[in-house]
């Protein structure tokens, strides 16, 4: 019948939330419940495990783009081919090509973007790309690099808009969040460039971008790391004689743990 889908998409959904609940349920009994407020975690953060909905995205992408622009922030000066300027036109259409393309391939030919200011060693969640499988990860940075790094600048303008144009740009494995805040040393951050040779040959149809979108007073989610791309904290184990995480770390893991559980619900 009609329903058995549906059906089966909230079992299937329950048991991943589930499994993810179970993942830090012993980590959490090591604090205190302030951190819990109206049956939800402290928000410290916010990721996605896939890019929102057509018409939420389409509201906070013009919300996004007003804001920035009362506050005169300027993106004039680099050259930009005509298909990657930051336009409502330009946004929607590389988000598509990222579903599509993450429909078909999975996660395995997506990636995180980070942004970091090069005199810090803050890297600021920023964007999820995607390519094709005859496209290197390289080029398709390189290829989307003006649209990621104006929509990094937009989404922090007061830690990362002064170094728009000699920001950088790093990358992790797609739907990495979890990886990354529990600090996973086999987890290292590889650094993109944005002159790469053969990207201008790329169509724009053969890579996708999502940016970050935050909801309400979000704090962004971010990572500290060493020049090299490499975790600056130990790792978090959950065994008793292990290092355990702080009450920010926490924090910021249950915060990834809502938003995938808030991303699995959206597809209902």
């Amino acid at each position: 019948s009609k329903t058995k889908p549906k059906q089966q998409q909230k079992r299937t959904t329950a048991a991943m939330t589930s499994a993810l609940l179970l993942c830090l349920l012993p980590l959490a009994h090591s604090f205190s419940t302030s951190n819990v407020s109206h049956g939800k975690c402290k928000l410290a953060n916010q990721v996605y495990n896939r890019p929102p909905s057509s018409l939420s995205a389409a509201n906070k992408w013009d919300m996004l783009i007003d804001e920035d622009d009362d506050e005169d922030l300027q993106f004039n000066g680099l050259p930009v081919t005509r298909d990657m300027k930051y336009n409502m036109f330009n946004i929607k259409r590389q988000r598509e090509n990222f579903e599509n393309i993450k429909s078909v391939a999975g996660k395995d030919l997506t990636n995180d973007v980070y942004a970091r200011d090069p005199e810090t060693s803050v890297f600021w969640f920023a964007a999820k790309v995607a390519r094709v499988s005859d496209i290197s990860l390289e080029k398709a940075m390189a290829r989307q690099w003006p649209m990621i790094e104006e929509h990094a600048c937009r989404l922090r303008p007061a830690e990362l808009y002064p170094q728009w144009g000699s920001l950088q740009l790093w990358v992790a494995p797609g739907d990495s969040e979890l990886d990354v805040a529990y600090s996973k040393p086999e987890l290292q951050f590889v650094q993109m460039f944005r002159d790469v040779d053969g990207a201008s040959e790329v169509r724009n149809m053969e890579v996708g971008f999502a940016g970050e979108l935050y909801e309400g007073e979000e704090e962004g989610f971010r990572t500290t790391r060493a020049d090299d791309g490499k975790a600056v904290e130990p790792e978090i184990l959950s065994n008793k004689d292990r290092r355990q995480p702080t009450e920010k770390e926490l924090e910021e893991m249950m915060e990834v743990l809502n938003s995938q559980v808030e991303a699995n619900n959206g597809d209902q």
